[in-house]
């Protein structure tokens, strides 16, 4: 190489000398290109990534789909910092597991312990100031819970403080909601389970999961094409922790009737109750503080998912938007806007983003449910996603002697667990569902069968409407943080 260099050198400018600085230059790159070849071979954490595909975000990710490989990187600076998370099952058997479910969300952080890193969930239920006697006294005597945990795969010895690469399928593929536990016949497959799909963004990072459950000694699932298995999907949200800077919480007053968050408040022992209530809210501000009827600087938004039926949307967004009215009886101007999710949408409906109206397929079953999610320190509300039984429609005009029954409405019976609860003891049951279906079948009977109406195409279709703007009227109300108006009925 050196040889050619002289030679070209020489023949560029004849009569001027070889310049040294030039020849040290070059040589100074070829010993840290080696270097760096070398480091290659010996670096782990590089010899781990070496090909796979990467995604920046709140965290960032390397995958190989064709091998079924995915890692997550985590920076030194993330270790003990907290993150909320949320799960959402997004399809299970569509018979004793629905899909588009809201489940559990938690504060989280990572923590490295020797060559592991555990996912802990925070201990948010008890609280005193950090630097506060008290607050080491908490920290002294409550317990975190370990949500996850998996070995350190390798650390990246270029970045500052170390950059560590987790494998995710060790981290997140288990039984996450531990059907395996409420239900002895179904047993987690992890053989059989994989990741589906990862987007990461500035402030959140959402994962797919797909989950198979096997069974040597099934209960028949008429849902199932056979008994013996079935996948769900799981999809996970990773936020960062809203910032509380400008939202101020509201203390709960027991003659309002608000969803709350609820801890263990020891700052102070002389305080006749430990407990601080805070009801569940929207930071909704408005864009001119002090006048009479203003925009809020940013309105509560509701997706319609774009597997709702064309026909029903107009009565799903007529319901959406109807709690406009009582929000401009306190100053706000379309607080509420409802919007259609395109067809060629690359977001998730499950992503922490996005509040949404859900359409599901749960055959034989009509019901509908309007969760929530809120910060654990604040009660701010971030995250809704109602979801609408598709059978829910046909339940309206069905004949309503299939809804009477020996006792009606005297118990409940959770398919999940198996167990048989009152209605008037589970703050998180809400019947009104049942009971519209109930209702609109009664009165669908009534009506035709009186000719008060012909029940014609066009009368069912404006009967439909209006029960579809009573649901969705009921279901957001719940996601604003309002609970039932127990002292309004006895019924």
């Amino acid at each position: 190489m050196y040889i050619l260099l002289l030679f070209s050198l020489i023949i560029a400018n004849p009569f001027k000398p070889l310049d040294k600085t030039f020849l040290e230059k070059d040589q100074k790159q070829q010993n840290l290109t080696t270097t760096i070849d070398k480091e290659k071979k010996n670096n782990t954490y590089l010899k781990k990534i070496d090909g796979m595909e990467k995604i920046n975000g709140l965290f960032s990710f390397f995958f190989d789909k064709s091998n079924n490989k995915y890692f997550i990187n985590i920076l030194p600076n993330q270790l003990e910092q907290e993150f909320l998370i949320g799960i959402t099952r997004q399809s299970g058997d569509a018979f004793m597991y629905d899909g588009s479910n809201m489940m559990s969300e938690f504060s989280f952080f990572f923590k490295q312990i020797g060559d592991r890193i555990q996912l802990i969930e925070k201990n948010t239920k008890f609280r005193a100031s950090p630097n506060s006697p008290a607050g080491r006294s908490i920290h002294n005597h409550i317990s975190n819970s370990i949500w996850a945990d998996a070995k350190i795969e390798a650390t990246n010895s270029d970045s500052l403080g170390g950059d560590i690469l987790i494998d995710l399928n060790k981290l997140l593929l288990k039984d996450i909601n531990g059907i395996s536990n409420t239900n002895k016949k179904l047993k987690f497959d992890k053989n059989n389970s994989y990741l589906s799909s990862i987007q990461s963004f500035p402030n959140n990072s959402e994962l797919e999961l797909v989950l198979h459950f096997k069974s040597s000694n099934p209960s028949y699932i008429y849902t199932l094409p056979d008994s013996r298995s079935m996948f769900h999907r799981y999809h996970i949200s990773i936020c960062s922790l809203l910032s509380s800077d400008n939202f101020i919480p509201r203390l709960a007053d027991e003659r309002v009737g608000h969803f709350t968050t609820m801890y263990q408040d020891y700052s102070d022992v002389m305080r006749e109750s430990a407990y601080i209530r805070y009801i569940n809210k929207w930071n909704l501000k408005k864009s001119i503080p002090y006048a009479e009827m203003s925009y809020p600087v940013e309105p509560i938004v509701f997706w319609l998912e774009n597997t709702i039926p064309l026909e029903y949307r107009p009565a799903i967004i007529e319901g959406i938007e109807a709690w406009n009215l009582a929000f401009e009886n306190i100053g706000f101007k379309d607080a509420i806007v409802a919007k259609v999710m395109p067809d060629n949408a690359n977001w998730n409906p499950a992503d922490v983003r996005y509040s949404t109206i859900r359409w599901m397929i749960h055959p034989g079953s009509a019901y509908a449910v309007g969760p929530s999610r809120a910060n654990p320190y604040t009660g701010q509300l971030y995250d809704a996603d109602i979801r609408i039984s598709a059978d829910f429609v046909r339940s309206f005009y069905g004949e309503y002697t299939e809804f009477i029954l020996p006792v009606i409405n005297e118990f409940s019976f959770n398919l999940e667990t198996e167990e048989t609860a009152t209605p008037h003891l589970h703050s998180d049951l809400c019947k009104y569902g049942d009971q519209l279906r109930e209702e609109m079948a009664s009165a669908w009977d009534l009506l035709t069968t009186t000719g008060l109406i012909e029940g014609n195409a066009k009368e069912l279709k404006e009967f439909i409407h209006k029960g579809l703007v009573d649901l969705v009227l009921h279901e957001v109300g719940h996601t604003l943080g309002l609970r039932h108006n127990f002292k309004g009925s006895s019924i």
